[in-house]
């Protein structure tokens, strides 16, 4: 039987700008930091991951306070994953942190743990897969889907000025996922499922994505995963 994984938020991810294009002022600009761990394993050097650490100040202490929970510190984190390279997903740590070696996660990943390669929003955006301990299909995607509400708006994070080609191939990413993950850790926003109904509410939504008229595929592969569930 494949390795399971523990996994914990250390960093919501949140962002200013909203799919409709309103600036939320207060809110501030921070990406998903995610730690992951082997199942019937204390969290140590040896055995854990942490996804995009870019920490704010705010979200660093949050991360604190998580970690105290887990009876760890970030000098008990070994290797660190960063799924593409923005700068608000680079390794960021508060100067001054003393005792702390983290190391680059590089292939082969850990039994039950796999990368994937989920173009568009960036030409290396990186997926860390895994099967958590309630036996789901969990993918940690970074800026390939930056929230459910961006998702189910068809939307991009547009101040970046992306090409027709890497809209289209952010769609393609996306169907990828929805077409394997049963939960989304999302590089801005929190982890949600992947139901019938959200399945079906992206597929009526996607006619008015941008440039789908180039990518029909990505409705059928939406199709497919909906008659997975209503197969069940």
């Amino acid at each position: 039987m494949s390795e399971t994984y523990n996994w914990r938020i250390l960093q919501n991810g949140d962002l200013p700008l909203q799919p409709n294009g309103d600036i939320h002022v207060l809110v501030e600009h921070r990406c998903s930091a995610v730690l992951v761990w082997p199942e019937n394993s204390e969290p140590s050097a040896e055995n854990t991951i942490l996804v995009d650490p870019c920490f704010t100040a705010a979200g660093y202490d949050h991360a604190l306070g998580e970690l105290a929970r887990l009876k760890i510190t970030f000098r008990d984190i070994g290797r660190y994953l960063i799924t593409h390279l923005h700068g608000d997903h680079m390794l960021h740590l508060p100067s001054g942190l003393v005792g702390v070696q983290l190391r680059p996660l590089r292939p082969p990943v850990n039994e039950g743990l796999a990368l994937e390669s989920l173009p568009g929003h960036h030409d290396i955006q990186l997926g860390l897969t895994l099967t958590d301990t309630e036996g789901r299909a969990v993918w940690i995607v970074g800026d390939a889907i930056l929230g459910e509400d961006w998702l189910r708006a068809w939307q991009y994070y547009w101040p970046n000025g992306y090409t027709a080609a890497e809209i289209v191939e952010t769609w393609r990413s996306v169907a990828r996922i929805m077409a394997q993950a049963e939960l989304v850790i999302p590089g801005h926003a929190a982890p949600f499922a992947v139901t019938p109904d959200l399945i079906r509410d992206l597929i009526a939504a996607f006619p008015r994505a941008r440039h789908a008229d180039q990518c029909p595929d990505v409705r059928q592969t939406l199709q497919t995963r909906l008659a997975s569930f209503e197969g069940d």
